[in-house]
């Protein structure tokens, strides 16, 4: 079997490629920036010809280079833009005037969907509240139409909260890795408006099973999936972290800025990758704060 793996620098896209590893699949890495790999090649893909140097002579491309963010999108939108979608219709261009046709991996996000008190499902309502979800939710949409056109295979798994490391142990990604960082520093985790707000948090070892084994389903193809984890609130989550490093959670006011683009409760159902992959449980992040 032949991956290659676009965004091999990354948080998600190192893991990924250590996994693939672990399954004795040495894949070819991709990134703007430079990874310590045997098979790692610099490409830009807002360029047609850096892109031109990718081998797709392959049977996946696991596509998570990417800029996420928040606010910064609406600064930076020309950025955002090129490298979220211009750089993924580069590849698919690529592939579209070859005769070989890898399926596409591609991780989408919960910020897609529009927030609400109970299990979100895959074809619940969508709302955009940021441009790095725009840039998301077009990506999709150019999946989709590729796939029309020109037969180009897809599968597409929408994230919640990441948290771990398989790599080291003196990071994590994003919320938990924010938590984690303001105990290691001395302070008392600050939540806005008290920490109510429910996400599905998974450990990136079960993002990276169900993103590749998903992806390795022949059934898969041309489908959407929610990557299912543990259901909790933003303050069920920093208490863990902060009582493992004897500090408190504050609850302080939402700026009127970050509020604006709030998505508020987004959880999953992951009825449909359960169904996919006959997943029995997930790690749990009290288990992750015990050992960090």
């Amino acid at each position: 079997m032949r991956c290659a793996v676009i965004g091999g620098n990354g948080y998600l896209g190192k893991h990924i490629c250590f996994y693939l590893q672990n399954m004795g699949i040495v894949p070819f890495v991709y990134d703007v920036q430079a990874v310590e790999c045997d098979n790692y090649k610099q490409i830009d893909i807002t360029s047609t010809e850096s892109v031109s140097n990718i081998d797709i002579d392959v049977d996946y491309i696991f596509m998570f280079a990417g800029l996420t963010g928040t606010y910064t999108g609406f600064d930076k939108y020309q950025l955002y833009n090129s490298i979220n979608e211009i750089g993924l219709m580069n590849i698919l261009d690529a592939i579209r005037k070859s005769p070989q046709r890898p399926k596409v991996i591609f991780p989408s996000t919960r910020l897609v969907y529009k927030g609400v008190d109970n299990p979100i499902k895959e074809s619940d309502e969508k709302e955009t509240r940021t441009i790095y979800a725009v840039n998301k939710i077009a990506c999709e949409g150019i999946l989709h139409a590729y796939n029309q056109s020109f037969n180009i295979p897809y599968a597409i798994f929408r994230i919640c909260v990441p948290y771990g490391n398989l790599l080291s142990t003196d990071y994590s990604f994003g919320t938990v890795g924010f938590f984690i960082n303001q105990c290691k520093a001395g302070n008392d985790i600050t939540l806005y408006g008290g920490g109510e707000i429910k996400r599905t948090f998974t450990h990136v070892e079960d993002i990276c099973y169900q993103i590749v084994e998903g992806a390795f389903k022949e059934e898969s193809s041309g489908q959407i999936y929610n990557v299912g984890g543990e259901t909790l609130s933003l303050r069920q989550a920093a208490t863990m972290v902060a009582e493992r490093f004897e500090k408190k959670v504050v609850s302080v006011p939402w700026p009127e800025r970050d509020f604006k683009i709030e998505s508020h409760h987004t959880y999953f159902d992951d009825t449909k990758i359960r169904n996919l992959l006959k997943i029995k449980s997930y790690k749990r992040l009290e288990d992750f704060t015990n050992i960090i």
